[in-house]
């Protein structure tokens, strides 16, 4: 197994071929097994032993990382692989798989091109493995499976083959039922379900044991075995999978019957007893003497010292490895499976430079053509060069190449007796120029100890040192190319590849590859796009997961108040899912995801920003209002609950109803937002209140048109399976929430004013001019409701009734005193209806499955009692 490490130079020169670079991600649960794995990865280039590999956790480099035994950030790390006998570059992430830290997982997906989903067997599909399935998924990435941990089943769980294989299908199909829903909700998804479902005979399922370094897949244990049964490896691949085919064992061949005869499947008589005769053999029975039978199975025809050795765990591990080397296989279905950089498909691109945003202008239009065929065509465009920083991240000054010493041996003749003196005075001045010279070059004691750097993707054209660049922000288009405000340029001053721990300086990086970007403090406060022509568009935002947790903070010395903010600036930029909130009072809120999250943002704090003590309150918890449903039907022409809105000056008259918004409604909504929030916009930007006659625009892309009649269809249906008051509704969506995560809809229930977000404004109707009144007054009720000012959720507004009779109406005021006297009269309104219902404040729920060893159930029972005496604990068995 190639185990050299690659020098820069290595990695610079395999780099400049995309076809031969390979971007990937590795998500999973916590604890499920991800940066095991990745240092497996890491053995195959030395950068870690093959004996280490498993306990060292190479990028877990943080210390309270190696404290927690879980990782909190996303590390890259650039490795050269030989397949073929040709060198690819491996770019690999490894991320975090605690909930506090999906932002990491975000920011790694963003970048990559085919991701790792690793799985537990034991645990199964958990809630973090489905989001990062959905976020693979939503990204467009290339999705191998990896079945980690099985050997738990043999040696702890003492399961048979059977017990085993079904543990094995239940991950799989878990896995499947996952990515079939999201298909099934995938408007822009042309492609047929089956290209991204997980299957073993399709070479996108790998079985596993992290900490013994060894995986198989059903291709490597045909290739072991279809001589023996006189098949082809190809054949035998079709097979194995198949549960109906089995081995007779008269006649040695492949025959089907195996579920009427209740015969033990192809893949459990071919690859699980394989695996389970070695544990169980070495392991539980400790039957030494069957050393030579293994490994002739197995075809080892050199076996090491490690074979041979008294502790099973270290003899088995050594077997297996050599056997089939979990490293190799990994990355050399990196390379089969997940595309290169050149040849991402086209959704992929079309996502990152379209997404779900609008876009009608010409210009627009032929400048997404031009990025999009810079992506596809290897990055041959020099003329424009992207990169997208997907995060910021501090690392020490002395991880950077430019910073290690430099060690330098003179070669030198030896000195004869005559001139020996001579030869100590020339040492002795040469040390001390070496000491001037260090001290020049030496950092000063002023500057931070840790560095800015951005981790990048290119994605056309190639960077170099020197070039100048563009920082593009989210909202840019090339239509105001002029606007400074939205744009900042800059000069590339250090480009780094990615070696783990260290960063090795380099003067340009190609097409395809990873990279880190120096001297971006002041220019990317999180992530944005690079560009090297104002005529190009910001790729996509991606948007992590919002932090709930509130801390108040403040200095233990009011002096330090200044600093503090400062720190906190700097912590924003290196942690996309913080935020700082400056309340009315002056006190700083520290925002963060959870308790990890929170410990790690304070030890960031105080170790690299600040470096001085602050005080840091007890947690509150962002809360929700909502309304719960009651057994009562929904009638909306019920006149209980109806609030009657009355603007005198201006002849306003409006009916306002709240009732609790159906789930389905809600599920659907939440799955599809960013292409509903993307109509709504488009339809408030051609709203112009100085051309009474202004007409909105058409879509006039066909993308654009297929994907809105396609989820107008959708949603139709849903509105109807939800049935009763809702069935008829799916076309008097007035306005949606601007918040994914807490829905609220507001309807026009009237009768006589034709208002939808799908639908032309009739500027004819007097009415549509104040239309924007409603939805802003909308947006205010929804971001602090009547309880206690948190924001709203699960709710819908109805509006029954809107008249505008302007006879015997004074003008007495102002068009903008009119829109501001207006929204604030439909607040109102609208808060008046939300009280009128029953109220209720949501917590936010964390959920967890426990799986103790019956050792200790009378501890855990313990803790449960315990657990129960809090408020808001609950427990099901």
């Amino acid at each position: 197994m190639y185990s050299l490490r690659p020098n820069v130079e290595e990695l610079k020169t395999y780099s400049t071929n995309p076809d031969f670079i390979r971007n990937v991600c590795i998500l999973a649960h916590v604890d499920h097994g991800k940066t095991t794995i990745a240092d497996s990865l890491l053995a195959i280039n030395g950068i870690v032993s093959k004996r280490s590999a498993g306990q060292i956790r190479y990028l877990d480099d943080r210390l309270d990382e190696q404290q927690r035994g879980i990782t909190m950030k996303s590390s890259a790390v650039s490795l050269c692989y030989p397949n073929d006998d040709q060198k690819y570059i491996i770019n690999l992430v490894d991320t975090p798989g605690h909930i506090d830290f999906s932002s990491e997982v975000s920011a790694a997906v963003r970048i990559c091109d085919g991701a790792l989903i690793v799985v537990d067997i034991i645990e199964g599909v958990c809630v973090q493995t489905k989001d990062a399935i959905k976020q693979a998924y939503d990204e467009q990435v290339k999705m191998i499976l990896v079945i980690n941990k099985i050997d738990r089943l043999i040696v702890e769980l003492h399961k048979t083959v059977e017990e085993i294989f079904q543990s094995i299908l239940r991950v799989i199909e878990d896995c499947n039922v996952t990515i079939a829903e999201l298909c099934r909700y995938d408007l822009e998804n042309e492609e047929d379900e089956e290209e991204f479902l997980f299957s073993p005979e399709k070479d996108n399922v790998i079985f596993a044991c992290a900490i013994d370094g060894w995986g198989v897949t059903t291709r490597i244990i045909c290739e072991m075995f279809y001589d023996i049964v006189g098949e082809t490896a190809d054949s035998l691949n079709e097979k194995i999978w198949n549960f109906d085919y089995y081995v007779d064992s008269t006649t040695r061949k492949v025959v089907p019957g195996c579920l009427e005869r209740k015969k033990e499947n192809l893949f459990i008589q071919l690859c699980l007893k394989t695996i389970y005769y070695v544990y169980f053999t070495l392991m539980i029975r400790m039957e030494k003497d069957k050393l030579d039978v293994i490994l002739k199975k197995l075809k080892i025809k050199n076996p090491t010292r490690e074979m041979h050795h008294n502790d099973s765990r270290v003899q088995v591990k050594a077997i297996l490895q050599a056997w089939s080397p979990l490293a190799s296989v990994i990355l050399g279905h990196c390379v089969n499976v997940v595309p290169s950089p050149n040849n991402i498909n086209a959704r992929k691109i079309r996502h990152l430079t379209f997404g779900n945003r609008y876009f009608e202008n010409d210009l627009i239009n032929v400048c997404c053509e031009k990025m999009m065929n810079g992506m596809k065509n290897s990055g041959d465009d020099e003329e424009l060069s992207i990169a997208y920083v997907s995060k910021m991240f501090y690392i020490n000054r002395r991880n950077l190449s430019q910073n290690k010493p430099k060690i330098f041996i003179p070669q030198r003749s030896r000195p004869t007796d005559r001139g020996k003196q001579e030869q100590i005075k020339i040492e002795k001045q040469s040390k001390e120029e070496d000491v001037e010279k260090t001290e020049e070059v030496s950092p000063h004691e002023d500057e931070p100890e840790d560095v800015t750097i951005g981790l990048s993707r290119i994605f056309s054209g190639r960077l170099f040192v020197g070039q100048e660049m563009y920082f593009l922000n989210n909202s840019y288009t090339p239509v105001n190319a002029l606007n400074n405000e939205k744009t900042k340029k800059f000069i590339i001053k250090e480009l780094y590849l990615l070696l783990g721990r260290e960063l090795v300086l380099t003067d340009s990086v190609s097409f395809g590859n990873i990279c880190g970007i120096g001297g971006l403090d002041d220019i990317i406060i999180r992530s944005g796009t690079l560009s090297s022509s104002l005529q190009c568009l910001p790729l996509t935002e991606y948007f992590p997961m919002e932090p709930i947790v509130r801390n108040t903070i403040e200095p233990v010395n009011p002096k330090d108040t200044p600093l503090l903010h400062q720190g906190l600036k700097q912590l924003m930029q290196s942690d996309s899912c913080v935020q700082v909130v400056v309340q009315e009072s002056g006190e700083l809120v520290l925002v963060t995801a959870g308790d990890v999250h929170l410990a790690k943002c304070l030890e960031d704090l105080r170790s690299k920003f600040i470096k001085f003590e602050i005080n840091v309150s007890k947690p509150m918890v962002s809360l929700r209002e909502t309304i719960i449903d009651t057994d009562k039907k929904i009638d909306l022409k019920d006149p209980a609950g109806v609030i009657d809105v009355f603007v005198p000056e201006f002849g306003l008259q409006a009916q306002i109803k709240a009732v609790p918004l159906c789930d389905k409604i809600i599920n659907f909504i939440k799955l599809n937002y960013d292409i509903f929030c993307m109509i709504e916009e488009h339809q408030q930007q051609a709203v112009d209140l100085g051309q009474p006659n202004f007409r909105q625009k058409v879509f006039q892309n066909e993308y654009t048109r297929n994907l809105v009649l396609k989820l107008k269809e959708q949603l139709t249906n849903t509105f109807r399976t939800a049935s009763g008051v809702w069935s008829d509704l799916s076309d008097k969506i007035w306005s949606i929430s601007k918040t994914k995560n807490a829905i609220n809809i507001l309807f026009n229930n009237t009768d006589d004013y034709r208002r939808n977000i799908f639908d032309v404004l009739d500027s004819a109707d007097e009415r549509s001019n104040f239309d924007h009144c409603f939805v802003h007054g909308f947006e205010m009720c929804c971001r602090a409701g009547p309880i206690c000012e948190e924001p709203l959720v699960n709710c819908a507004f109805f509006v029954n009734q809107y008249v505008l009779d302007r006879k015997n109406v004074t003008h007495s005021e102002s068009g903008a005193q009119a829109v501001v006297n207006i929204t604030l009269a439909v607040k109102t309104g609208l808060r008046e209806a939300f009280e009128k219902q029953p109220q209720r404040l949501m917590e936010p729920i964390f959920t967890t499955d426990i799986q103790v060893n019956t050792f200790i159930l009378g501890e855990f029972l313990l803790f449960v009692s315990i657990l129960l005496n809090r408020p808001s604990s609950s427990i099901d068995d």
